[in-house]
């Protein structure tokens, strides 16, 4: 064994030395190149030509994933599917299947308030004639206009406002021609929105005569007229405000009649129950029906009693109208109620909206459809009226 001397082996430890030192040096180097590479490789986008296994899998953007059905680890017995009233079926049909929680004609639980005005004829007028100013309905007086050019500018747009509805009622009464001589040519029959057009026409023109005549001897009396005779006006002269208010009170009185009237009409449908149907001459208080439906009740019960049949028969015609041209769903809500209300119907405060008001209607065209052996289409709807006002 060869022995290095002392020298030699000082040298080779010094060199060991700066070797080792240079290898710690290189170690960070090298790490950081290979963190590097490591994100070089993760930042890297995959060509457009080649796509992943996985991307397959993932759904496009906008759809949703199809969920696994659930399995019910206790399921209970099927019950059996019965065709009813309630049941309600996957397609659409031709006529409308009502929705059995308001397959019922509307129940009042608390008496109406008594319709009261606190504010004087007067000071109605000047409302209703601000209101038509503010809808565009009448022109608003200058902004500078003293007290007495004010008053002049009102009455002289109520005047011109009353002449254009008297000149519309003759713009109707040819429309109305032209409709009837369609017909008679052998062309396409009237819509529910014509009929109702002429029927509110025959009602204008026969309110035509009076009305003129107040207008001309006193046209501050008008809105007495409106207050205390609403029928009197025609539809073609009316404000906006008039025609809420006569609206309003037309339906307090009906709810008036129906709490004060209750016993009448629960006698009525328990003696038409068995049957089906109520004969006109069986008839025990024609006033009260008359109330109900929104009619004249003042005269003899021959009076009443002819009213009610004619009215009556009016609707009937209606009710064909409504089920031809998909049982309402076109009507709006001012429509709806003005419809219910002719059948005698008052929506009620928590059932007021569009589909609850042709809920109420489907009700009632769905039970007048059917016309039992020995009745008319009459003597149907008094039954049902009778239901109504017995709140059952």
């Amino acid at each position: 064994m060869k022995i290095l001397p002392p020298s030699y082996r000082a040298t080779e430890c010094l060199v060991n030395r700066i070797s080792l030192q240079g290898r710690r040096r290189l170690a960070p180097v090298r790490t950081l190149a290979s963190q590097a590479v490591c994100v070089r490789f993760l930042s890297t986008v995959t060509p457009s030509g080649t796509r992943k296994l996985a991307d397959d899998k993932v759904p496009p953007p906008g759809t949703t994933a199809p969920r696994k059905p659930r399995i019910d680890l206790k399921p209970g017995p099927v019950k059996p599917v019965t065709l009813g009233t309630d049941h309600s079926p996957s397609h659409p049909l031709s006529k409308p299947t009502p929705r059995s929680s308001h397959y019922h004609p509307p129940r009042h639980l608390h008496p109406p308030k008594p319709f009261r005005i606190e504010l004087s004829a007067v000071e109605l007028a000047k409302r209703d004639i601000a209101e038509a100013s503010q809808q565009g309905v009448l022109e608003a007086p200058p902004a500078d206009a003293g007290s007495f050019k004010r008053v002049f500018h009102q009455a002289l747009q109520l005047l011109k406002f009353y002449f254009r509805g008297l000149k519309a009622i003759n713009t109707h009464r040819k429309q109305v021609n032209a409709i009837r001589k369609r017909v008679e040519s052998g062309g396409a029959l009237p819509t529910r929105a014509e009929v109702r057009f002429i029927q509110t026409f025959k009602r204008d023109a026969f309110k035509l005569v009076p009305f003129m005549v107040v207008v001309l001897i006193a046209e501050e009396l008008v809105p007495f007229v409106a207050l205390y005779f609403p029928r009197m006006l025609p539809s073609t002269c009316v404000l906006p405000g008039q025609r809420d208010r006569i609206a309003f009170k037309a339906r307090a009185d009906q709810l008036g009649a129906l709490y004060r009237n209750r016993g009448a009409y629960e006698a009525m449908y328990k003696d038409g129950e068995c049957a089906g149907f109520i004969q006109m001459h069986g008839l025990k208080d024609p006033v009260a029906v008359c109330s109900l439906l929104g009619l004249s009740a003042w005269g003899p019960s021959l009076l009443a009693a002819w009213r009610i049949r004619r009215h009556l028969k009016i609707v009937a015609e209606d009710d064909d109208l409504l089920r031809g041209e998909g049982y309402g769903r076109d009507l709006t809500i001012r429509e709806l109620n003005e419809v219910l209300s002719e059948r005698g119907m008052i929506p009620t405060p928590e059932r007021r909206s569009a589909d609850d008001l042709r809920d109420q209607l489907r009700w009632w065209l769905d039970n007048t459809e059917v016309v039992p052996q020995g009745a008319d289409s009459v003597s149907r709807r008094l039954l049902l009226i009778g239901l109504i006002g017995s709140q059952k």
